[in-house]
């Protein structure tokens, strides 16, 4: 049964709108776990998916928090089409929009879901644990959720993505440790029938079935830009992330080349893992060898850690990105400020696009790739930005207290 529902996957995700329709999933199956007793509405690839119309992209704060609470839910956000870029990880033009998820009554089996990430060592990853599983209970579909321990355990991810295929696995959701390094698996589990979901770091591989991922040149672009607008002839240490990571790579990227179009000077750039242990070393040793720093940017931990050992004293700190304790911090004014990439809603966006597919439910705006847009959020007197008072923690956190979940049963 598994093997007819993996072929069926592979054709409906390549045939038309027409054909879907007659191929509308409305009895319930078997997935290793019994058969579901939900009740279910008919998938009519005829007719507007429920709900598909909700919200708009220049939504209020109040408004985004009301949309993310329903069923099905929605968030603005950005859509790429993947067919129109050569680049194996699909960058390309972004247009907007809004993310609406489907209904979770059109899910007609116990789908069996699993997710690889590189770690839960900060709250951003904490807060992708959160978004998965919650739709993924909201959806009723069986999730299995590996971290690998951290930025230098490739191997171990690769075999965590073998373990859920001998698992039996339907479909396979990576928050790859390498862009480049999971290549040769992709194409092994595309080979094998199996819903390969990009989520949030990057993958470099154009066969990947769909993908939940920010832009990081944007989110990196979005950082240079705001100091390009502050002006002056400031010195800038960065701080992208780790080493060989697609994301850390990629903000690097739109990060250099915002810069070249103002003033200040980029002294020095130190990958590193985001630990904090190795973010305060790297951003210890910067200043020790580059007197003249006046900003500290990169990545949140980074960020978090030189606010703590009181290096906001010497410098302003910028994040490109954000966890709870950066929010604290701009909140006390330790951190200036700090962009939001959202994890929780790209983790939800990949569990919804998961399902889509094994469904044979075509993708939202039928783009390949969708992720929220990223913004910068500021304390007192952060011009050009959102400020700290409209930004919406449901977008980026976990609730206080999450504590990670690796296994959810399917209903």
């Amino acid at each position: 049964m598994k093997e007819t529902r993996k072929m069926k996957r592979k054709t409906v995700t390549r045939i038309g709108a027409a054909v879907l329709a007659s191929l509308a999933l409305a009895a319930c199956s078997t997935d290793g776990g019994g058969s579901s007793n939900r009740d279910v509405a008919e998938f009519d690839a005829s007719q507007p998916i429920a709900g598909s119309d909700q919200g708009q992209f220049d939504a209020s704060p109040e408004e985004i928090r009301e949309g993310l609470q329903a069923d099905p839910w929605w968030a603005p956000s950005l859509f790429v089409d993947c067919d129109a870029t050569d680049e194996a990880s699909c960058e390309g033009e972004a247009t907007e929009g809004v993310y609406n998820a489907i209904p979770s009554d059109l899910v007609t089996e116990r789908w069996r879901v699993c997710a690889v990430v590189p770690h839960l060592s900060d709250a951003y990853w904490v807060a992708v644990n959160y978004g998965m599983v919650e739709e993924a209970r909201r959806l009723g579909v069986n999730l299995d959720f590996y971290e690998a321990g951290g930025y230098t355990e490739l191997s171990t991810q690769i075999s965590q993505i073998d373990d859920c295929v001998a698992g039996g696995a339907d479909a396979v959701i990576i928050g790859a440790i390498s862009a480049d390094g999971l290549n040769a698996k992709v194409n092994q589990l595309v080979s094998q029938g199996i819903v390969v979901i990009d989520a949030l770091n990057g993958i470099a591989n154009k066969d990947v079935d769909a993908r939940s991922v920010l832009s990081w040149r944007r989110i990196g672009a979005t950082v240079g830009d705001y100091l390009v607008a502050a002006g002056g002839d400031e010195n800038v240490a960065w701080f992208p992330g780790p080493p060989g990571a697609g994301w850390a790579e990629d903000a690097n990227k739109g990060f250099v080349e915002a810069m070249k179009s103002g003033s200040m000077t980029v002294v020095d750039t130190k990958y590193g893992d985001t630990d904090k242990n190795t973010q305060l070393r790297l951003v210890e040793d910067t200043l020790q060898a580059n007197s003249g720093v006046s900003i500290i940017a990169g990545n949140a931990v980074g960020a978090d850690a030189a606010a703590a050992a009181g290096l906001h004293n010497k410098a302003t700190i910028i994040g490109s990105y954000m966890t709870p304790e950066t929010l604290t911090n701009i909140e006390s004014g330790k951190v200036a400020c700090a962009a939001t990439d959202q994890p929780a809603v790209q983790a939800r966006v990949a569990v919804d696009m998961t399902v889509r597919l094994l469904q044979g439910i075509p993708l939202d705006e039928d783009k390949k790739r969708a992720y929220p847009a990223p913004y910068l959020v500021c304390g007192e007197g952060g011009e050009g930005a959102q400020p700290i008072s409209e930004f919406v923690p449901e977008t980026t956190f976990a609730p206080e207290g999450w504590k990670p979940v690796f296994t959810v049963k399917g209903n």
